[in-house]
């Protein structure tokens, strides 16, 4: 069993495409994020076992060659395909030489060290208005503060009961969604990323509840957020065509520019989804793994783009003439 697992991560690492398909990280990215795993897996395991529950006494703790998935590489391996692929865990458990049980209870134990280990490399996004308060203050130091924000939905389970199944009703996507609210910069990082509510909640409602802005330099926003301009920013926002009528050529022209520089937050998102536990169906309700998924996926993102930035064209400020 354990020679099976320690196969598949050596099949996988003498193919860097297949690699990256399998994990979302390019084996450089993944050997850069693994010291941190280490740290934050011997931190964690030397307080918890497996199932969450606290351990006993002080002895050091130790990863013993006959436990399953033996070593830091497999156990990250083990999590990040998960992640990436959204597998049916029997199917996941076959891939590793596991249990079921066992592919579930490392599922659940080793998800938080990962949120731990991106918290060591300083990759997770804010959470509360407190701690991007604290982030934009670190931006202006940069520079002008330049944001972009936008609101995602994912597909959820629908819910057994009714007043929950009505909530959690999209009309937009027109089935059952968890909503996140997104505020990135302009290196395409993920300053902010919002608790997780009902797909129902509307973005401005989520913008007004979540965060404050104020005092921000430029924001970027799409036409949901309508009416929700901060005090003392310069708002960048598509036009919303009268209804009955038609924008005149230079109102397309202005919404033209203004998406060439807002499309970046759906390329953020987009990123992101390219773990499909959060670009699929998520099947796992325990614990509320649902809402916070997504900021795993956020912190892996930035992870990855802050060793590798993007660069986009600076184009200039759209103008209405």
């Amino acid at each position: 069993m354990r020679e099976l697992c320690a196969m598949k991560y050596q099949q996988w690492t003498t193919n860097p495409i297949r690699f990256l398909a399998m994990t979302g990280y390019t084996i450089e990215q993944f050997d850069q994020l693994l010291p941190f795993f280490v740290e934050a897996h011997d931190t964690y395991f030397q307080r918890f076992h497996l199932d969450s529950s606290p351990r006993s006494g002080a002895r050091r703790f130790v990863l013993y060659q006959n436990a399953a998935l033996p070593t830091h590489t497999e156990r990250l391996v083990f999590i990040l395909s998960y992640l990436k692929l959204n597998p049916l865990q029997e199917d996941h458990a076959d891939r590793f030489g596991l249990q079921q049980k066992q592919a579930n209870e490392f599922i659940h134990g080793l998800k938080p060290v990962l949120q731990d280990a991106l918290q060591l490399a300083q990759a997770m996004p804010a959470q509360t208005d407190q701690e991007l308060q604290i982030c934009l203050q670190e931006q202006a130091l940069a520079g002008p503060i330049i944001v972009i924000q936008d609101a995602t939905e994912r597909d959820v389970p629908r819910p057994i009961d009714k007043d929950d199944q009505k909530a959690a009703y999209s009309g937009k996507k027109k089935r059952h969604t968890a909503k996140n609210a997104f505020i990135i910069n302009t290196l395409s990082i993920i300053l902010f990323l919002g608790s997780t509510v009902v797909g129902s909640v509307h973005d401005k409602k989520l913008a007004d509840t979540q965060y404050n802005l104020d005092g921000v330099d430029e924001l970027w926003q799409d036409t949901g957020y309508q009416g929700y301009c901060p005090k003392g920013v310069t708002l960048y926002q598509p036009i919303k065509k009268p209804r009955g009528g038609e924008l005149s050529e230079a109102q397309k022209a202005y919404n033209k520019a203004v998406s060439r520089v807002r499309v970046q937050v759906e390329h953020v998102i987009g990123s992101c989804k390219r773990y499909r536990i959060v670009g699929d169906v998520c099947r796992l309700r325990k614990e509320g793994f649902v809402n916070t998924v997504l900021h795993v996926c956020a912190g892996l993102h930035n992870f990855r783009v802050t060793r590798n930035p993007v660069q986009y064209p600076n184009y200039p400020k759209p103008k209405l003439t």
